[in-house]
């Protein structure tokens, strides 16, 4: 784990560094760092992600071309079209070679990329995307060595931490003739079930960003937390506890030297990564390294989507952000055999009240946000619009109040 820590941490800073210097996007914040992470566990990791990066690059470029849609929209599909070719091509690699691919269960998480990827270099004007391919491929090879490095040392000098990147069944770890750690972990949560979770979230996120201009804890942060907490108890309370702390470090940060955007969201990534590897040295961990290692990531973009929050609305954020753990750790628990390791494993009654209450909490807010959204026909009376002669139009029939795309 502390080989992985250093890559990502390393990667952190230098595309903060590009970013802030020259204005390099390096295809997103974490995106070269976790790639590397997923190379040194599976060589062939590359090859699938470039064959995701061009699916997602594709769909773009013919929803651009062919259609209206524009912003949030391509960001979806995007991400969509990349995920579903990164979990085809893995497969399809997995069954023609031996290889044993990290794209199981919750880890399925690395397939989102290459559709951020392709979003981020779309974005780019086309005669600066030369130089930020460049920059990346720069960036990947340097951090492999880095990552390599580390496994050398650290297999000399031993290391406390759960393994993330010297398994047994990593290949690179043979290549550069260091002994592996760890055990395999069978998965407790179906892949199935997973995979539903992560889809009635982004529906449920989506849904409430269109609705109340809003962002909830993250797009699939919450879903993945229970999903986590099936095998390691602790990973919400070492969730809310980092993120609670590193908002408030990222708050006077930000205060004191005005950073903002990909830089700031580099700093929170880098102070979750820290924290939880400061748990993994100081105590044993029963979960697999990787488990812990995503935490710490969760712990960072969720503490830089509270500091985005307006004030006045962080009490909602947070409380429907429990709420959704509370519904999803429900459902899994229901339909999953959690182990002794897990949350809950016994003695669900008291956690099944305190679960009611919090949505009970949601509840309130969302009644309160739904009370905010102003009534169509006065939002068009106050317009600057309303005075103008509209040659005896009804008002009702104004696209200011307009219900549906159609009318719109």
């Amino acid at each position: 784990m502390i080989a992985a820590s250093l890559v990502m941490i390393a990667g952190l800073g230098i595309v903060a560094f590009l970013s802030q210097a020259y204005g390099y996007r390096l295809g997103g914040v974490m995106v070269v760092p976790l790639l590397v992470i997923y190379t040194l566990r599976e060589p062939l990791s590359p090859v699938i992600f470039v064959s995701g990066t061009a699916a997602a690059w594709c769909a773009l470029w013919a929803l651009r071309e062919y259609t209206l849609n524009y912003g949030r929209r391509l960001f979806l599909a995007a991400v969509g079209v990349g995920a579903i070719a990164t979990v085809a091509v893995g497969f399809v690699v997995s069954q023609l070679l031996p290889a044993r691919l990290p794209f199981e269960n919750a880890e399925v998480i690395a397939s989102i990329f290459p559709g951020v990827t392709a979003y981020n270099l779309m974005r780019l004007a086309p005669e600066n995307r030369r130089a930020d391919l460049l920059a990346m491929a720069g960036c990947y090879a340097g951090l492999v060595a880095v990552g390599a490095l580390s496994l050398v040392i650290l297999a000399r000098v031993g290391s406390p931490t759960p393994p993330v990147l010297a398994l047994p069944t990593s290949d690179f770890v043979d290549w550069i003739g260091i002994d592996s750690r760890g055990t395999a972990h069978p998965p407790v949560t179906p892949n199935w079930l997973s995979v539903s979770l992560l889809l009635v979230d982004v529906a449920i996120y989506e849904g409430f960003r269109k609705r109340y201009d809003h962002r909830l804890a993250g797009i699939i942060i919450v879903p993945l937390l229970a999903v986590f907490s099936v095998r390691y108890g602790p990973a919400i309370a070492v969730y809310v506890i980092g993120a609670t702390a590193v908002f408030f470090l990222l708050s006077y940060v930000h205060w004191v030297t005005l950073l903002y955007g990909r830089v700031l969201l580099a700093l929170s990534l880098a102070l979750g990564v820290l924290y939880v590897l400061v748990i993994g040295v100081l105590r044993p961990v029963s979960a697999p390294g990787i488990t812990l290692f995503f935490v710490g990531l969760f712990v960072g973009i969720g503490a830089y989507n509270l500091h985005r929050v307006t004030p006045a609305n962080r009490r909602a954020h947070i409380r429907i952000s429990a709420a959704l753990f509370a519904m999803f750790y429900a459902t899994i628990y229901v339909l999953v055999d959690v182990p002794p390791s897990g949350l809950i494993s016994d003695h669900p009654v008291p956690y099944a009240l305190v679960g009611i209450v919090v949505v009970g909490l949601a509840a309130v807010e969302l009644r309160r946000l739904e009370a905010s959204i102003p009534d169509a026909a006065a939002f068009a009376r106050e317009s600057v619009f309303a005075n103008v002669s509209v040659d005896g139009a009804d008002i009702d029939d104004s696209p200011l109040v307009a219900e549906t795309e159609e009318e719109r």
